[in-house]
């Protein structure tokens, strides 16, 4: 939806309200699937705060964020919570084949994985 792009507090707002769920990258994290959980947005000033649950192979984290470190935004339509290690990695590049588009590569382990390593390694 938001390729490679700050998002305004507006679009924060929107997302909030229509589809939570997305995947984006945080300054100083990387790339995640989240969940926006609540906002305290100024929509006038352009500025605000979140709180994420961010989803990883081993644990949800719970963490609050400027909008500002917020870049990008794709809608997340996979499973609720995502499901790590069955199917691939995070869609798009060398994401993988489980939540979106992508081209996978064979892991030596088996399976099929991403460079950061969270695909399915044969496990």
């Amino acid at each position: 939806m938001f390729q490679n792009t700050r998002l305004s507090a507006q679009e924060v707002n929107n997302i909030y309200q229509t589809n939570p769920y997305g995947i984006t990258n945080i300054t100083g994290y990387g790339q995640a699937i989240v969940k926006i959980t609540s906002v305290n947005l100024d929509l006038q000033q352009n500025t605000g705060s979140v709180v994420l649950t961010i989803y990883t192979p081993t644990e949800d984290i719970q963490a609050g964020t400027a909008i500002k470190y917020l870049t990008g935004w794709t809608p997340y339509t996979g499973p609720i919570p995502p499901q790590f290690g069955h199917q691939g990695g995070l869609p798009g590049g060398m994401g993988g084949q489980g939540y979106g588009q992508g081209q996978t590569f064979p892991s030596p382990w088996g399976g099929q994985g991403t460079p950061g390593g969270w695909g399915t390694w044969g496990y």
